[in-house]
């Protein structure tokens, strides 16, 4: 699994998965990035390589602008920005 979003008023329910072709799309990043930033979304470490390799960093931050999810702790600096990036993976379990 590479991200997903668990809906927070019926834990009961199945999250929902992001796929490597759900994540080729900039629109569904955005929206995944929205969902972690209020703590409904999670991208794995699996998922964070496979942004990382396809977008790159430079496109995560635009993509990232538009949601103000990461980039919002950050003074507008890509050097910071992948500094949040990487506390992010290290943050997720092994």
């Amino acid at each position: 699994m590479l991200a997903y979003y668990l809906y927070p008023f019926a834990p009961e329910t199945e999250p929902k998965e992001y796929t490597k072709q759900d994540l080729m799309n900039p629109q569904k990043v955005e929206e995944l990035f929205d969902y972690c930033q209020i703590l409904e979304g999670t991208i794995t470490r699996q998922g964070w390589e496979f942004l990382i390799k396809y977008y790159g960093y430079n496109r995560l931050f635009e993509i990232d602008k538009r949601s103000g999810w990461l980039c919002e702790r950050t003074d507008g600096s890509i050097e910071e920005y992948i500094e949040c990036v990487e506390y992010e993976i290290k943050s997720m379990p092994e």
